[in-house]
C-alpha cells in the first residue's frame, strides 16, 4: 500500500471512531417541556414582575433584590397546595431556564434555578423527592443538592416568601 493511500485510509477511520465523541462533547442540552399523562404539554402561563404588570413598575428594588409573582390558587399550580408538591415554570426575567419550585411545608415554597449544572438543560419537577436531567441524568434532590450523575455543583437556590396562596420568588437584577 502506498504512504498516500495509507494516510488517506487512516484519517478515514480515525474520523469514523471519534465523531461519536464529538458529536458526545457537541451535544446541545435542549430546555424539555412537562407533559401530562396523555403527552400533550403541560401549560403554564409566563408570571409577571411584581403585582402582575409586565412593565416592572411594582418591583421591590434592594434587600433580596425584585421579585416575579405567582398565585398558587391558580389551575396551573394546584400541585405546590400540598406539601411535597413540585412543578417547573417557563422562562423568565430572573431565570432564563425557569423555576423548579417545591412545596416543603405549609409556609415554604422552595425555588430553585432549573438550570442543570452540568451542562446547562431545564430539568423537570421533582418526582420521589429527585429532579432529574434529561439529557447526562443528573440527580437533585429537594433541597437542590446533587444525588447522582455527572453534575458537581447544587442547584442555584432563590429567596421565596408564601402568604395567601402568592409565592414571590426574589431575585437580582444583573
Amino acid at each position: 500500500m502506498k504512504r498516500r493511500d495509507f494516510i488517506q485510509t487512516t484519517c478515514k477511520y480515525a474520523l469514523l471512531c471519534a465523531s461519536p465523541i464529538a458529536l458526545t462533547a457537541l451535544q446541545s442540552c435542549e430546555d424539555v417541556d412537562e407533559y401530562k399523562g396523555d403527552g400533550t404539554a403541560i401549560p403554564v402561563d409566563p408570571p409577571t414582575d411584581g403585582d402582575g404588570s409586565s412593565d416592572g413598575s411594582d418591583d421591590i428594588p434592594g434587600g433580596d433584590g425584585t421579585y416575579i409573582k405567582f398565585d398558587t390558587s391558580t389551575s396551573d399550580f394546584q400541585s405546590l397546595n400540598v406539601i411535597g408538591g413540585s412543578i417547573v415554570t417557563g422562562s423568565n426575567a430572573a431565570d432564563p431556564n425557569g423555576f423548579l419550585l417545591y412545596r416543603s411545608s405549609d409556609t415554604t415554597i422552595n425555588a430553585f434555578s432549573r438550570k442543570c449544572t452540568h451542562a446547562g438543560s431545564s430539568i423537570g419537577a421533582f418526582v420521589n423527592g429527585v429532579s432529574t436531567c434529561p439529557n447526562h441524568r443528573a440527580q437533585f434532590n429537594i433541597s437542590g443538592n446533587v444525588v447522582g450523575g455527572p453534575a458537581r455543583s447544587s442547584l442555584k437556590k432563590y429567596n421565596t416568601s408564601f402568604s395567601d396562596n402568592i409565592l414571590k420568588v426574589f431575585y437580582t437584577e444583573s
